[in-house]
């Protein structure tokens, strides 16, 4: 949530997120963390203030706990819920952010998912998303998740981004290249 150096608090956000984890899979609940872990951190992504009032080390715990209670008490998992309270107690709501992206790793590698970031100029329809999905799946042999970006500097075609790898198939990178050959 705060600019913070991740691996200066990797492994502390990891203990919190083991122990979230062996929460979750003994309620069979991990799907259901996780989709409520990224609505809170995008919550509090879109609204600085908020994110900034629960990371503040000025403000009182019992204040940011009343908050925390008008907005998502009754509203998600009350293990969800008492996860926060904790990270409140012990002055850790700094880490959520890093909680909440390897938390969603470690389901990532449970479920076999890789997520396929899809740059275009206008946005795939379901069909062009599965079957964009299924090839990649054949490539890669694991579940994909394609996260359509739209993106109208690229003038037309794709770019793939997954696990480090960039496949730029955009009319822009075409355009430069024959640019640089006619040059």
């Amino acid at each position: 949530m705060m600019q913070m150096n991740l691996e200066k608090y990797k492994t502390l956000a990891e203990r919190y997120t083991k122990a979230l984890w062996a929460i979750a899979e003994e309620k069979n609940k991990v799907e259901k963390f996780s989709s409520e872990l990224g609505e809170i951190v995008n919550t509090m992504l879109k609204n600085p203030d908020i994110k900034s009032f629960f990371v503040s080390p000025i403000i009182k715990a019992e204040d940011k706990k009343d908050v925390l209670q008008k907005s998502f008490e009754n509203k998600t998992d009350d293990d969800i819920y008492n996860f926060l309270n904790i990270l409140i107690d012990k002055n850790r709501m700094f880490l959520l952010e890093s909680i909440e992206k390897l938390y969603k790793e470690k389901l990532s590698k449970k479920l076999n998912m890789l997520d396929v970031t899809a740059q275009t100029v206008i946005a795939l329809d379901e069909d062009m998303k599965a079957r964009l999905a299924d090839k990649l799946s054949k490539i890669t042999g694991k579940n994909i998740n394609v996260i359509n970006i739209i993106d109208k500097s690229i003038i037309g075609g794709v770019i793939l981004k997954f696990g480090g790898t960039v496949i730029d198939g955009s009319v822009q990178t075409q355009l430069k290249r024959l640019q640089k050959q006619l040059i």
